[in-house]
């Protein structure tokens, strides 16, 4: 009788262990990776400086259908921007898959600007975050 019950409890554990690694595995791409952070900042600021709405819709892929009317808001603000001899500041206060960046640089005039936005972690790569909660 208790050969039986444990018995039982070894082949539970040996199932259920694996098959939590299996679902846990199922639900989280890999973790955040900061170092992939600049390169999506120079592409949102490059997509900006060059007012190229569909580079910046593209950006944000994949991603809600709000991201066409973001981009157009982002442009409306910060079209012309450098997209050179900027420096970024990263925050992430809420969770470490949402960055808030902070990008101080100048206007087409010349004059010094700070464009704001957020990026997400979207399985391997930053993508940029859209909606009405993702600026600072």
């Amino acid at each position: 009788m208790k050969f039986r019950l444990l018995a039982r409890t070894c082949v539970a554990f040996l199932v259920l262990i694996p098959a939590t690694h299996l679902v846990s595995a199922c639900t989280n791409g890999p973790a955040p990776d900061p170092g992939k952070r600049d390169t999506a900042v120079s592409s949102v600021m490059h997509a900006l400086n060059e007012q190229d709405h569909a580079k910046l819709v593209t950006l944000a892929q994949p991603g809600p259908q709000t991201a066409d009317p973001y981009s157009k808001l982002l442009l409306s603000e910060w079209a012309g921007v450098a997209d050179s001899g900027y420096t970024a500041s990263y925050s992430s206060d809420i969770t470490p898959d949402v960055v808030a960046v902070r990008v101080a640089t100048t206007d087409s005039s010349g004059s010094p600007a700070e464009v704001e936005f957020s990026l997400r972690w979207n399985d391997k790569d930053w993508v940029l975050a859209v909606g009405p909660d993702t600026k600072l």
